[in-house]
C-alpha cells in the first residue's frame, strides 16, 4: 500500500516528480510506486519557494497538467473539473455563462483538488460554508491505485473521509462543483470597516459580526501584533527598543450600486494595491521586513469600493507579497459559543512563547464566520456540540532557527489542549 501526503505547491529539493495528465496516469503512478519506501506527496500547481523545502527523498505527484474544465452544466448549475484546475480559471470560465463559484481561496493559484483536500474556507463562508459544501461528487484514486467515486448522495461515508483528509485517503482527480448565478466583475461592494488598537475590542466586535452578519456579501477580520523592534544607535551607543505595534480591522462588504465616482475610486484603489504588492515583493531579507509589514498594514485601510472578484483575491495583491519567509500557521474552527475564549487562548499561547523564547516576530490573525453543513456533520460525528463556527487562523513569523522541535511540540500540545477543552476543530489549511 502507498502512503500519501498532500501539500499545495511546496518547493522541492531533488525530488522525483510525476506529472500525470489524466486519471489513468495517476493510477499507473500509484501502482508503480507501491514498492517504494517513500511517500507520494501530492501537489496542485507550480512549485513555490517560501524558504521551506521538502526532504529530497520524496516522490512528488504534481497535478498541474490535470487542469481542464471538463463540463459546464447550465441547467444544473454545476461544473466538472480536473483536480489540478485553478479555481480562478474555473471561475472565469463560469463567468462567461453568468455563473461563479460561491467559495474560492484568497489567492489565484489554489486548485480545486487542493482546496477540497483541506476543506476550503473564504470570506464568504458565513453565507455558503466551506468549499467542501459546494462539491456534488468526486473521483479519486486510492492508495492501492483503484479508481473510485463518491458524493453527497452515494458512498457518503467515503465522501466525508476523503474531503478534508489532506490527501491521506486518496488522490482526488476530478470534482463536480456547484455554481451560483453571479456576475463577479459587475457586482459592486462597499466596505464597512472598523479599526482597533486593542485586542479585546477587536475580538468582541468580530464575535458580534459573525453572530449577526446581516446581508454582508463578505466579511473578514485581521489582527497584527509585532514584536518589539530593536534599532541600532550610532556606533558605541548600543540599541534602543521600540514598542509593540498592535492593530486590527474588521471589514464587512455589502452590495452597492456603482456610480461614476465609485468606478473611479475602484481604479485608484486597484493601482495602489498593485503598487504596494510590487514594493513588498522587492523588499527582501530582514532589512525589507518593515516595508513588507507596512504594505500589509496599508491593505487593512483600503479599499472602500471594489468588485466582488477584486474582493475575493484582495489578499493575493499585497499579503502574499508581504508575508514571505518561514512561518508557523494554524487554523481553528471555534464553536461560536466559545469563539472568544479560543481566540484569547491562542493569542496568549503564541505571544507567551514569543516573550519567553523570541521564536516569533510578527503574530497575525485572520478570522471569518463559517456556517457549514459539512462542519456541523463533522462535529456531530465527533460527539461535539453542533453549531456554527468562526475560523481563527494565526500566522507567526519565525526567527531563523528559533523553533526547535521540543518547543514546537509544546506549542502543538497547547493547541490540542485548547481544541479539546473548547470543542474546537483543527483546520488543515492548504498553506
Amino acid at each position: 500500500m502507498v502512503s500519501f501526503a498532500a501539500m499545495s505547491t511546496p518547493h522541492t529539493v531533488s525530488a522525483e516528480e510525476f506529472l500525470p495528465r489524466d486519471t489513468a496516469d495517476v493510477v499507473r503512478t500509484v501502482r508503480d510506486s507501491r514498492g517504494r519506501a517513500e511517500r507520494l506527496t501530492v501537489v496542485g500547481g507550480e512549485p513555490l519557494d517560501d524558504g521551506l523545502a521538502l526532504p529530497d527523498h520524496r516522490a512528488v505527484v504534481s497535478l498541474r497538467r490535470m487542469n481542464a474544465v471538463l463540463d459546464i452544466n447550465l441547467g444544473r448549475r454545476t461544473v466538472r473539473v480536473q483536480a489540478g484546475a485553478k479555481l480562478s480559471d474555473i471561475d472565469r470560465r463560469l463567468g462567461a455563462h453568468g455563473l461563479g463559484l460561491p467559495i474560492v481561496g484568497d489567492h489565484r493559484d489554489i486548485t480545486a483538488g487542493g482546496f477540497a483536500s483541506v476543506g476550503g474556507v473564504s470570506s464568504a463562508s458565513h453565507r455558503y460554508g466551506l468549499f467542501t459544501d459546494q462539491i456534488v461528487d468526486l473521483e479519486y484514486v486510492d492508495t492501492d491505485g483503484r479508481i473510485g467515486t463518491c458524493g453527497r448522495h452515494h458512498h457518503t461515508d467515503r465522501f466525508h473521509r476523503i474531503l478534508g483528509a489532506g490527501g491521506r485517503a486518496g488522490i482526488i482527480t476530478a470534482l463536480t462543483l456547484d455554481a451560483i448565478d453571479i456576475d463577479k466583475d459587475h457586482t459592486w461592494l462597499t466596505t464597512d470597516a472598523n479599526r482597533f488598537l486593542d485586542f479585546d475590542s477587536f475580538v468582541e466586535h468580530a464575535h458580534a459580526e459573525i453572530l449577526r452578519p446581516g446581508n454582508a456579501a463578505l466579511q473578514v477580520g485581521r489582527w497584527v501584533d509585532t514584536a518589539p523592534l530593536k534599532v541600532s544607535r550610532p556606533v558605541g551607543t548600543g540599541q534602543v527598543q521600540l514598542g509593540t505595534v498592535r492593530f486590527g480591522q474588521w471589514s464587512s462588504l455589502y452590495p452597492t450600486t456603482p456610480t461614476r465616482s465609485l468606478r473611479a475610486r475602484r481604479e485608484v484603489g486597484t493601482r495602489t494595491r498593485k503598487s504596494l504588492g510590487a514594493i513588498a515583493s522587492a523588499a527582501s531579507g530582514r532589512a525589507g521586513m518593515p516595508v513588507r509589514n507596512a504594505a500589509a498594514g496599508a491593505l487593512m485601510f483600503a479599499p472602500k469600493v471594489l468588485t466582488l472578484r477584486d474582493a475575493e483575491y484582495l489578499a493575493d495583491t499585497v499579503i502574499s507579497s508581504s508575508e514571505r519567509g518561514p512561518a508557523y500557521r494554524v487554523g481553528i474552527f471555534a464553536p461560536l459559543s466559545s469563539y472568544s475564549s479560543v481566540f484569547y487562548r491562542l493569542h496568549d499561547l503564541f505571544s507567551g512563547h514569543r516573550e519567553r523564547t523570541g521564536c516569533f516576530t510578527v503574530i497575525s490573525a485572520m478570522t471569518y464566520g463559517v456556517r457549514s453543513a459539512y462542519l456541523r456533520a463533522e462535529a456531530d460525528a465527533r460527539h461535539l456540540p453542533v453549531e456554527d463556527h468562526g475560523l481563527i487562523t494565526f500566522t507567526c513569523r519565525l526567527r531563523p532557527s528559533a523553533l526547535p522541535s521540543e518547543l514546537l511540540r509544546d506549542i502543538v500540545a497547547g493547541i490540542d489542549d485548547i481544541c479539546v477543552s473548547e470543542h474546537a476543530l483543527r483546520y488543515e489549511s492548504e498553506d
